[in-house]
């Protein structure tokens, strides 16, 4: 009886050691192209405190995000976000660190100026320091230069 109950602990003791351990996500990246300053350990819709510069970050599945205040977006719970907190927010494409003015992509891609600042792609007006916000009553998008 012993000796079966000796082999039955060896045999669970040696599944145990070869089984993978369980352990957290890993933080990822950098990604090519990736500007200095990103957070790896952003979730979209989480709570950040960094919007003005250095904003990036790249959530769980290398998904690009912002970090961005929002007037009237709250955790539950809340009626206003305490004082200092912004959310995680979807971004475009992250195109690294531009020159502001520089010739950009297109529609749809963001970039870090040399100084930390989000940028966007403007067309003719190449990148520009700033991010975008809901138009009036929701409708459309603006654009708010950053400064």
């Amino acid at each position: 009886m012993l000796r079966e109950f000796v082999i039955s602990a060896a045999v669970a003791g040696t599944a145990l050691a070869m089984a993978p351990g369980a352990a957290a996500d890993e933080p990822h990246g950098p990604f090519p192209g990736d500007p200095p300053g990103m957070s790896y350990e952003a979730y979209l819709s989480a709570p950040c405190y960094q919007w003005d510069r250095f904003a990036f970050g790249r959530g769980p599945g290398g998904e690009p995000l912002l970090c961005r205040w929002i007037p009237g977006q709250s955790p539950i719970g809340m009626d206003r976000p305490p004082e200092g907190v912004g959310f995680w927010v979807l971004s475009p494409k992250i195109y690294g660190v531009q020159a502001v003015g520089s010739p950009c992509p297109g529609s749809q891609a963001a970039a870090q100026s040399p100084d930390g600042l989000p940028m966007l792609c403007l067309g003719a007006a190449g990148w520009q320091p700033g991010s975008m916000h809901s138009g009036d009553w929701g409708n459309g998008n603006d654009f708010y230069p950053a400064g």
